[in-house]
């Protein structure tokens, strides 16, 4: 009878075929992953990124089922324990244990990460981008017979995955330049927008509308640089006193702020910081807040702020007449 192969080029078609189907580029690396998981009869199949010197990220897993996750128990692990892997794959090596009781006394660091997690034997190859390796997949526990097919296997397999992980960070920093002002770095109108339609009922929320005071007038004088300038230092006082991730320029000189799940005082308090952060930064903006035990009409709550914004802002350009 003639022994069964471990993966085969029909399996690792199907699994790219599947992937390639799928817009969303991480789902795609996921069902390669799983197909590719179920096919070998492995019992995990994960990729780890990091560049040699530094420290490897668990950044994707497929378990069998029955087999328990190790993801988030796999992040920033010391570059040491997977340094003799990395020299290996400088040599187009991949990374075979047979057993894991083998390497215990030769690469404790590594053994130290392995045997928690149950791994009995293992498979791992480098993924290259550009002649640099940039991480590695590996297999957890794979049939015997798979150790011999290791080889062909990871010919067969790394360049596809760096292939979908080069497609993920090219689909994030598309969403992220959609998604993020380009001048001050936090969120835009079109992440507000996506923001406001998820979230039709907010419990505890503090909204501030901003206007930056004076930018026509520094455009006019100093020109548009000085403009830019001002509304960077400006979002850097907002980003000194607020998650950037609650923070939203939703105009040439405006910015919101949402802060859900904030207690009162807080919020107000944090506002107070702001105005003085302002002053130390030479950015000063017309500010309108509101908190909300129960919000649950978003658009209403950030058009009273807004009208509170004004109020002040009308008050200030009379007091500098």
């Amino acid at each position: 009878m003639s022994k069964k192969k471990f993966i085969t080029a029909k399996v690792v078609n199907e699994s790219l075929r599947l992937a390639l189907r799928e817009r969303d580029a991480t789902r795609a690396i996921e069902l390669f992953m799983e197909h590719m998981g179920k096919k070998s009869h492995s019992e995990r199949i994960y990729i780890f990124e990091g560049k040699q010197g530094c420290s490897v990220n668990n950044t994707f897993e497929w378990c069998a089922d029955g087999v328990e996750p190790q993801k988030d128990n796999l992040q920033e692990v010391p570059f040491e324990a997977v340094e003799w892997w990395y020299r290996a794959f400088e040599d187009s090596r991949s990374i075979l244990i047979y057993n894991l009781e083998d390497i215990k006394e030769t690469e404790p660091l590594t053994y130290e990460y392995l045997q928690p997690q149950n791994v009995h034997s293992l498979i791992a190859s480098p993924l290259v981008l550009e002649d640099e390796i940039v991480g590695f997949y590996g297999v957890d526990n794979p049939p015997p017979e798979a150790m011999e097919d290791a080889t062909y296997f990871a010919e067969m397999v790394g360049h596809f995955i760096v292939s979908l992980l080069e497609k993920q960070r090219m689909m994030q920093q598309l969403e992220k330049l959609s998604y993020e002002d380009s001048l001050s770095g936090v969120q835009n109108r079109h992440a507000l927008n996506n923001y406001i339609d998820y979230h039709k009922n907010l419990r505890n929320v503090g909204v501030l509308y901003c206007d930056v005071l004076g930018l026509k007038k520094v455009n006019d004088i100093q020109g548009h640089q000085a403009g830019d300038e001002l509304i960077i230092r400006a979002s850097d006082s907002l980003k000194n006193n607020f998650r950037k991730k609650d923070i939203y320029r939703v105009g040439g000189d405006e910015f919101l702020v949402i802060c859900k799940d904030i207690d009162e005082k807080v919020f107000a308090s944090k506002v107070e910081q702001l105005r003085k952060d302002m002053t130390d930064n030479r950015a000063m903006m017309s500010l309108g807040f509101v908190w909300k035990e129960v919000a649950t009409d978003v658009d209403a709550v950030i058009a009273q702020a807004d009208g509170l914004m004004y109020e002040e802002k009308r008050a200030y350009y009379a007091s500098v007449k």
